[in-house]
């Protein structure tokens, strides 16, 4: 229920921004803004999907949005079995060709013969670019914008960097309750070029500048700014090929499914023989560390069945999956043609920054900032779901029954 307080607040969401990398001299702006200002850490989960539940307030295993979820095992159909004989290549290729045209169509690089097997339970941002719907329903869950409705609040979705001249003149420009950007370039640009510390400097320079900027223009609105980070990036240092190391097992494929992402794989088990092969395999493997799914539970990832995976293998950070099933030959020569800011994987396909590893590594560590000194923080780290309550209640409404969170911000 909406009370009297006529707060108005801008969110200026960067994923990717890395609190190791707020210096001086990468962001000299923001930097100093640390200092003056309150903030408090954010804890998050171990997953590259975390917009659901900043937004809804609630964990994974209550809003649905967990990449994938394993079907019931039924019979293949004749057609099936026709499509399971064609070359993946041409499946998957002939799957990006509708992702292309259909961004409802997802995961198109995981061949037909695997990809049947799966519920499809994802946020990806290509969805969030193209249909702002979805923001306000989320598995069933009301999100921050439904609470407000769509006189109150607006999303706003940003992923070229060279846009942040001409998307200024655009935001912060209404009478919106809440208005919510999400800078997503910084984040795609670190994946393709955080190797790269000089051309990096230049992008992180170019973010800084547009929140000084940025922060002055809400300043004069009489708009609070909150700047906010889910997740920062760590540096790819080599890489895991987990399906060359499946491959040697002598098992077959219908004895068990697998999912990579880039940070980690799961699996589901329908022989003895594959779980015991597979689980050993793993547990030898110094590169990742080994987790069932009740093991997720302190993580607040907690499903109470194997649906979502069983087993799952998560890289240590500065390691990732490659190839993963989010990799396909023709559709990444695309997308590094197509979009500058990826065309380093022309060259080289693998990632040169991850995130989404378990959340005791620092490339997991979020920041929310309220550039409003008659605020302050009551606690110095937060969880992701206390982040919907809280700008809520900033902008007067009372956090819903079904948030979990707590508000973070008192005056």
């Amino acid at each position: 229920m909406k009370s009297l307080k006529t707060t108005r607040l801008f969110v200026c969401y960067i994923p990717g921004m890395d609190l190791r990398r707020i210096s001086p001299d990468n962001f000299p702006y923001v930097a100093n803004l640390f200092g003056s200002y309150p903030w408090a850490k954010i804890k998050t989960l171990p997953s590259v999907e975390l917009v659901p539940s900043l937004i809804t307030g609630v964990y994974p295993h209550e809003h649905g949005i967990w990449q994938v979820k394993l079907k019931p095992r039924l019979n293949a159909s004749f057609l099936d079995g026709i499509l399971d004989r064609v070359p993946d290549i041409v499946t998957t290729t002939f799957q990006c060709v509708v992702h292309f045209f259909n961004q409802s169509f997802d995961l198109a690089a995981i061949p037909y013969r695997r990809r049947r097997a799966f519920d499809l339970k994802r946020f990806k941002y290509t969805r969030r670019e193209k249909s702002k719907e979805i923001l306000f329903r989320i598995g069933g869950v009301e999100s921050i914008f439904s609470v407000l409705g769509r006189e109150e609040s607006i999303y706003v979705f940003n992923k070229k960097i060279k846009d942040l001249d001409s998307l200024f003149y655009r935001v912060c420009s209404g009478s919106y309750r809440l208005e919510f950007l999400e800078l997503y370039a910084l984040d795609i640009l670190q994946h393709w070029n955080l190797d790269n510390p000089s051309r990096m400097k230049g992008f992180y320079t170019k973010v800084d500048n547009f929140v000084e900027r940025l922060y002055k223009k809400c300043k004069t609105k009489g708009v609070i700014l909150i700047l906010l980070s889910d997740h920062g990036q760590e540096y790819v240092k080599g890489v895991i090929d987990i399906r060359k190391k499946l491959g040697g097992l002598d098992l077959s494929e219908d004895e068990y499914d697998f999912y990579i992402e880039v940070p980690m794989a799961r699996f589901w088990f329908h022989t003895d023989r594959a779980r015991n092969k597979i689980t050993d395999m793993l547990h030898s493997m110094e590169s990742g560390t080994v987790l069932s799914y009740r093991d997720m539970h302190r993580y607040n990832v907690k499903f109470e069945d194997k649906a979502y995976g069983e087993l799952y293998f998560m890289a240590k950070p500065g390691y990732i999956f490659f190839p993963h099933d989010y990799y396909q030959p023709l559709a990444n020569l695309f997308l590094g043609i197509s979009d500058w800011q990826q065309r380093s994987r022309i060259f080289n396909p693998v990632h040169r920054g991850s995130h989404g590893y378990l959340p005791c590594s620092e490339s997991e560590k979020g920041f929310i900032m309220i550039l409003d000194n008659t605020y302050r923080v009551n606690r110095r780290e937060v969880d992701i779901i206390d982040i919907a309550p809280s700008l809520l209640e900033l902008v007067g409404y009372k956090r819903t029954p079904f948030m979990r969170g707590s508000s973070i911000f008192i005056q």
